[in-house]
């Protein structure tokens, strides 16, 4: 039944989405390519705030004291030479304000039959606070040292080796988040599957909260985590390597426990069409 209902649902979503591309294919015949680079000094900044609408974003953190961005710039438009102009036309830019730096893109005018979507690869300093948002398209943050943002609707979510506080939505896609180390997580998603890794050197006290409505949790925990748990499911399985004391009633759909003595930890993890897994 379960299996049933996802399939179900995952079909509808494809149908509007290619009935949207479909459409959109009748205007959007040609395409242009343009590459951009830009940067700029990271002294004395502390954050960076990206964002674009049609587009993935790429950021790692390295041993560098600059921002330094690559963009590839896809025009559509009817013709050839209408997406090209568009391409030409649209600009990168990037600024610093006091300890924040801004990376924009600058768009010509447009109609319903032309569009431009903007990619980046983005390398930055390991200590910085990231905020990235696109709505069509992946994210992906790795090597990183400070609090991260990262909003999606269409694409996934993919956090590797970082440190900092994680705040993470997708609508249509998963959360894959591999070797964080990390006391506060909060990710999200509607149809995709959430996958977490902390590592060993997290605190004990971790605060994660996960929900999604179709698809599957599995999160592991450092050996030392202590705190409350509260699972739940409306059509899946609930499984566990740990040793949780269960408080009140066990049922299928549910669990709710304590790991350790003491703990002020806390994992919080919500699905509907999907099975959840600690260990």
């Amino acid at each position: 039944m379960k299996r049933h209902l996802r399939t179900i649902s995952f079909i509808l979503i494809f149908a509007v989405i290619f009935t949207f591309s479909a459409g959109m294919g009748r205007w959007l015949k040609e395409r242009y390519e343009k590459m951009e680079n830009v940067w700029i000094p990271m002294t004395g900044a502390e954050q960076l705030i990206v964002d674009t609408s049609y587009g993935s974003i790429k950021i790692t953190g390295s041993d560098t004291n600059d921002c330094n961005v690559s963009a590839k710039i896809t025009a559509s438009a009817p013709t050839t030479s209408q997406a090209k102009l568009l391409a030409e036309q649209t600009k990168i830019v990037i600024e610093k304000e006091e300890n924040t730096v801004f990376v924009r893109a600058q768009k010509p005018e447009m109609n319903n039959k032309s569009s431009v979507g903007i990619s980046y690869i983005i390398s930055v300093p390991k200590k910085t606070v990231i905020e990235c948002k696109t709505s069509y398209g992946n994210l992906r943050v790795s090597n990183i040292i400070g609090n991260i943002s990262a909003n999606t609707s269409y694409g996934d979510v993919i956090i590797e080796s970082v440190s900092g506080k994680l705040r993470l939505n997708t609508s249509y896609g998963k959360v894959d988040c591999k070797q964080i180390t990390c006391g506060d997580l909060t990710a999200n998603s509607s149809f995709g599957d959430i996958f977490v890794n902390f590592s060993p050197d997290s605190p004990n006290d971790i605060r994660a909260i996960a929900s999604t409505s179709y698809g599957d949790i599995d999160v592991d925990v450092p050996l030392s985590f202590t705190g409350d748990v509260s699972i739940d499911t409306s059509f899946g399985k609930i499984n566990t390597d740990l040793a949780i004391i269960v408080k009140g009633e066990l049922s299928k759909s549910h669990l709710s426990g304590v790991i350790g003595k003491n703990g002020k930890g806390l994992l919080d993890l919500k699905t509907s069409f999907g099975s959840v897994k600690i260990e």
